[in-house]
């Protein structure tokens, strides 16, 4: 089983809050609440995919990129190696692709994510 990088993105607004999406039903855990990013493309930076996903998935740029670490995760289907980054985006997303919303990290941890996002929370402290 070939391990896939992913790049997500912690989008900070001016109250701290983090912009969580909701994943579509119809992929890899779908209808829980997680951060924008996705599939480092080959040959590609993961700073330069997260950048790339956050526009895509929101219609957003962020400022103040910053790397907060790495992390991975098994699914009985898929292993995924994480690279998580931080930002500041000001103003709501322009072009959601899904439903979005703020949240501070102790109602993140509360909502219905992915497995794999214990980890990545983790990285936010």
């Amino acid at each position: 089983m070939q391990e896939q990088i992913i790049a997500l993105v912690a989008a900070f607004n001016e109250a701290g809050e983090m912009l969580l999406l909701k994943r579509p039903e119809d992929v890899h855990c779908g209808g829980l609440w997680s951060f924008p990013g996705g599939k480092v493309e080959p040959g590609e930076a993961p700073l330069d995919a997260a950048r790339r996903e956050l526009a895509e998935e929101t219609g957003l740029a962020g400022t103040g990129w910053r790397s907060l670490g790495e992390c991975g995760h098994a699914y009985p289907d898929r292993r995924l190696h994480f690279h998580l980054f931080a930002c500041r985006v000001d103003g709501a997303p322009a072009q959601a692709e899904s439903p979005w919303r703020w949240a501070s990290l102790r109602r993140a941890r509360t909502l219905p994510m992915p497995e794999a996002n214990r980890a990545i929370l983790e990285l936010l402290r």
